[in-house]
């Protein structure tokens, strides 16, 4: 007890800022003073011209956005997916915000008792102690933080991050400062006098007493000048640090947290949609300059924080395409006034017709920005100029003339149920499910089989059922995703008219894009419905046991998660069910699950040519060709496509089948 008391006496009357002449605090309070006037100004700027956008949409409330600030920016919450990335950074972070608490505790105690004219305010006793250790202790987090981002930028692993200029000089300007803070710190704990005995107290501070051990043969007089040069050069780097906050990609420490607890409730399979009477209006169509964004876009591509995570999982990218969703990002916050064109060579068409609309990029992006949606507006401006061409400009005509992109006749849309003994929603009242069919399951050759066993399983099932028929049409997905905002809507409103003059329980569908769609998407425009994918109702139905499989053999196989349906939906358990039910003996690729990897047919791309880099499905193709399968499930039409035609361009015996397909092969007297 004697020695404790001893101890806290020696703090009480501790100076907070030891060997530091009046000019150098003073030096400290202008270079403050500049460093926060160059910051605010910067940070007025960017809001400047986040003003300048369209007014945002519905306000957040204040609770949720606390628990989204709690969760997300504090917590670190989505960093932490990546692993030792996630670490690295949740490190960072905490040091650095901890380091900054007590830099404006020693600021607020030195200022204060000098005002106050007192000789501390709080900073004693058992306070300095706890302050001193957790400083030290954080500081110590910060270092590891800090090496771990420079080790992953050498690494090869998948998250790696970009290694440019700037992103290596602020994380050497960040080691620098931390760096030297301890080194100050040893260096006053070994000069102050009377040697560490005279000081116990100071042991709290574990590194800066472990560097003063080594510095007690030193000259007092030489310690005390070097001490003061340190100190010196730790507060202009921590003053330049501050002012250099808003005109790089440290931006994101301030901006990324405002943009995640202000953000609006979007995910990446649901788009804003463009009514005609705000086109009549502004004559605005899509997005021409920044100021055709929202204000919160704008806010959101100023919290990028650059770490390229959203390039690394871009199946364009990674296929040697011109799109970086991060690149497109950047070029927006960068976009000089408001009225300045956002096309021109760095978004160039290319860049933007090269996005299949995976969501891999909102999915894994920490800061929550929505890249998806930027390019889908940029794409509308472009539908607006006519900068749309070939095969997806006669795809986008079809849908729009004749209700699916294949140009087919709308007469012809239920044939494939001839002889199949499937009833129309005229036939049946009130069915249990309306089976919504879809275009590639109607007038697509290989669609039709999988449209034809879903049919054997909803029979076997005993399940009450009914198509549309002649009365469907195309969702108007690939019209929306191609920018093309007026076609789809026209097409959803006609669907919606006909799906609410029928009676039904749920919808059906084969198709994660009309799953999508019709799920997330008519209910802004008055079409509110239940909607099921064939996988999951397939699942239910074998865990409630109305459906019945016969036993058989185990094949080897893998999946290919449909991105509409496991990334944007969050379906990912009920197709492995399905198919280990059907004997498939399911092996993962490395990719799969909410982070898969496209088949390349999404956004429009099903009817563009690919004749910039590898094919994006050759890719997944060998991706999955890993897992050494018999045989390769899906659960869409358009990876169905997208699959075999990977499997025929290599010559390959693997089979492509559909989830329904192995379901009904295993079905009671299916000769299977």
């Amino acid at each position: 007890m004697v020695e404790l008391s001893t101890t806290l006496a020696a703090v009480v009357t501790r100076e907070i800022l030891w060997n530091v002449p009046p000019w150098a605090r003073a030096l400290m309070y202008l270079l403050f003073l500049a460093a926060a006037a160059v910051c605010i100004l910067g940070v007025v700027r960017r809001v400047r011209a986040w003003s300048r956008g369209r007014e945002s949409g519905a306000s957040v409330s204040a609770g949720k956005a606390w628990g989204r600030l709690w969760r997300d920016a504090i917590l670190q919450a989505r960093i932490w997916r990546s692993g030792m990335a996630g670490l690295g950074h949740a490190l960072v972070f905490w040091g650095f915000i901890v380091l900054f608490i007590g830099t404006c505790i020693v600021a607020v105690e030195d200022y204060g008792s000098w005002l106050l004219d007192r000789e501390h305010l709080f900073f004693t006793d058992t306070f300095y102690l706890a302050v001193s250790f957790a400083l030290e202790l954080f500081g110590v987090f910060f270092l590891i933080g800090l090496v771990l981002a420079l080790s992953r930028r050498k690494s090869r692993g998948r998250f790696r991050p970009l290694s440019r200029g700037v992103d290596l000089g602020v994380l050497w300007l960040f080691l620098v400062i931390g760096l030297s803070g301890f080194v100050t710190e040893g260096l006053r704990i070994a000069a102050a006098g009377g040697g560490l005995e005279s000081h116990p107290f100071e042991r709290w501070s574990f590194v800066g007493w472990w560097l003063a051990t080594g510095l007690q043969a030193v000259d007092e007089s030489l310690l005390a000048t070097l001490h003061l040069g340190c100190w010196v050069g730790h507060m202009a780097l921590s003053m330049a640090f501050i002012a250099l906050v808003p005109y790089c990609k440290l931006r994101h420490i301030f901006f990324a947290p405002v943009h995640i607890a202000l953000r609006e409730d979007r995910k990446a399979g649901r788009y804003a949609g463009v009514s005609l009477e705000e086109v009549e209006e502004t004559g605005r169509y899509g997005v021409s300059t920044p100021a055709d964004f929202t204000r919160r876009q704008l806010m959101s591509f100023d919290a990028c924080t650059e770490c390229a995570r959203c390039q690394t999982v871009c199946p364009a990218t990674a296929t040697g395409k011109s799109l970086s969703p991060m690149k497109v990002v950047l070029d927006i916050a960068r976009a000089g006034g408001a009225d300045e064109s956002l096309h021109g060579e760095e978004i160039s068409p290319e860049v933007l017709w090269a996005c299949t609309s995976c969501g891999a990029c909102v999915e894994e992006c920490p800061v929550y920005i929505d890249q998806l949606g930027a390019i889908v507006d940029l794409r509308r401006h472009l539908v607006a100029e006519g900068e749309i061409r070939g095969s997806a400009q006669a795809a986008l005509r079809s849908v729009a003339a004749t209700g699916n992109p294949w140009g087919m006749p709308r007469e012809d849309r239920a044939d494939w149920a001839v002889g199949l003994g499937v009833p129309t929603i005229e036939e049946v009242d009130s069915p249990e499910i309306l089976f919504w069919v879809g275009c590639a399951g109607s007038y697509d050759r290989r669609s039709r089989k999988v449209t034809e066993a879903m049919v054997r399983i909803l029979q076997a099932a005993g399940v009450r059922f009914a198509i549309l028929g002649k009365s469907e049409c195309c969702t108007g997905d690939p019209a929306r995703r191609m920018g093309d905002e007026f076609t789809y809507t026209e097409l959803a409103g006609a669907n919606i008219q006909t799906l609410s003059a029928a009676s039904f329980e749920r919808v059906l569908t084969t198709c994660p894009h009309c799953f999508n769609t019709i799920r997330n998407e008519y209910p802004d425009l008055g079409g509110d419905y239940e909607v099921i994918h064939h996988s999951e109702f397939i699942e239910e139905l074998l865990s409630s046991g109305r459906l019945e499989l016969e036993d058989g053999g185990s094949v080897r196989g893998t999946l290919h998660d449909p991105c509409y349906l496991a990334r944007q939906n969050d379906v990912v358990e009920a197709p492995r069910s399905a198919l280990r039910s059907a004997g498939l003996e399911v092996v993962e690729p490395e990719q799969s699950g909410k982070d898969g990897f496209c088949c390349g047919a999404g956004g429009g791309r099903m009817w563009m040519e690919e004749d910039t880099g590898e094919r994006i499905n050759s890719e997944r193709w060998r991706q999955l060709q890993e897992t050494e399968p018999e045989t390769v499930a899906v659960g869409c039409p358009f990876c169905m496509t997208m699959m075999t035609d990977a499997r025929d361009a290599v010559e390959s015996e693997v089979e492509v089948k559909d989830i329904a397909e192995l379901v009904a092969e295993r079905l009671p007297g299916s000769g299977s």
